[in-house]
């Protein structure tokens, strides 16, 4: 399974063109909620109920995303987080739920 297309059609939407003719629709603060880094996955993972949120959802916005091999893409957001790495699967599984 590989992505054939990724576009950013909306301020709050990225669309994956795979090439099993399949299509993804993911909306970034899912995405950035779920972030595979070691950093977010232990904010996550965090049971304080008053932790903070290391980002104000409201003016989060995707920068620009990198191809990472053939395996994965990097997403780099407004606040400035670049080191999550999105696996194909991963971004399939996070697209089916």
């Amino acid at each position: 399974m590989k992505i054939e297309k990724i576009e950013q059609i909306s301020k709050d939407v990225l669309v994956i063109d795979w090439d099993d003719s399949e299509q993804s629709i993911l909306f970034l603060k899912r995405l950035r909620d779920a972030c595979p880094c070691a950093i977010c996955k232990e904010q996550r993972d965090n049971p304080n109920p008053l932790k903070v949120l290391a980002y104000d959802p409201e003016t989060l916005e995707l920068k620009r995303w990198r191809w990472v091999g053939r395996y994965a893409i990097g997403l780099e957001w407004s606040d400035g987080h670049d080191t999550g790495i999105y696996t194909y699967d991963y971004l399939r599984e996070l697209a089916e739920k």
